[in-house]
């Protein structure tokens, strides 16, 4: 007999106890079983493990002596976005609904994180760990506030499947019905204050990752290229890293991988 605790943990899941093969007495499903399932399909596969030591354990310890948690640092970096507004009318032609530029840059920031890996991370204590997976947490409204439920392997997913998805878990926020399984397992976050009229911002880290991508307005103002001046649509982007984990430098290179895929949008949609 199955216990309530297990049937309550599963519910949360939308795990089927039938799907499970029990170790307990005639093939019952043990709590184990059920931890064990639920680390294999709701979280990140670990990439690698870095031990803190030397240099960088004694800035992480001086550092966090100073702050008594993550040491927060914002870069932010301006970026044009006037191939993504065109690209954006080109797949809502190809796929008969207009895809929200949150998650047209979510697809972006994916293939910039696949690029710099290390940016994909939880520095719990002394240990760096690096993801796999990309897994990014969305900051949604809901009825109880701000909250960050995850879109799994965000890198993966072509972009019918990433609509689904942020719709689902967009509408599943409003009325309160999304789980635990929908908070668990992130490993980055991105949060959007654009529609707020939000032209940059330090947005705070959720812990334990180590970095989170603010996404503000978008506003239109002049640029100068090539001696010329143009009008350009642009939007800042605002990175918050923590400096125990990664310096600054890989950081605002991982920032401009992020504007050349949101200024090259191209190199990361399909629309023939």
């Amino acid at each position: 007999m199955v216990s309530e605790e297990i049937r309550m943990i599963a519910e949360q899941y939308d795990i089927n106890l039938s799907k499970i093969k029990g170790s307990g007495v005639n093939g019952e499903v043990t709590l184990e079983d059920l931890e064990k399932y639920i680390r294999e399909h709701f979280f990140p596969k670990v990439r690698e493990e870095r031990k803190v030591f030397g240099i960088r354990k004694v800035i992480a310890d001086r550092l966090s002596k100073s702050y008594r948690e993550a040491v927060h640092v914002t870069l932010n970096m301006e970026t044009e976005i006037d191939n993504l507004i065109q690209m954006r009318k080109k797949l809502t032609e190809k796929l008969g609904e207009k895809p929200s530029y949150t998650v047209l840059m979510l697809k972006c920031i994916a293939k910039a994180i696949r690029e710099f890996i290390e940016i994909n991370a939880t520095m719990e204590k002394e240990k760096i760990v690096i993801y796999d997976n990309v897994n990014i947490n969305v900051a949604v409204d809901s009825p109880i506030g701000l909250i960050t439920p995850v879109i799994r392997n965000v890198d993966k997913k072509n972009l019918k499947e990433l609509l689904k998805d942020y719709a689902d878990i967009v509408e599943r926020a409003k009325k309160g019905s999304l789980k635990e399984k929908d908070f668990v397992g992130g490993t980055f976050t991105i949060t959007n204050l654009g529609m707020f009229g939000v032209d940059s911002f330090t947005p705070i880290i959720n812990p334990p990752q180590i970095a989170i991508l603010g996404l503000n307005r978008i506003t239109q103002k002049p640029v100068i290229k090539n001696g010329e001046t143009k009008v350009a649509s642009v939007m800042v982007l605002s990175l918050t890293f923590d400096h125990r984990a990664i310096d600054g430098a890989p950081a605002a290179r991982f920032l401009e991988r992020v504007k050349y895929y949101l200024e090259h949008p191209e190199k990361v949609f399909e629309v023939e």
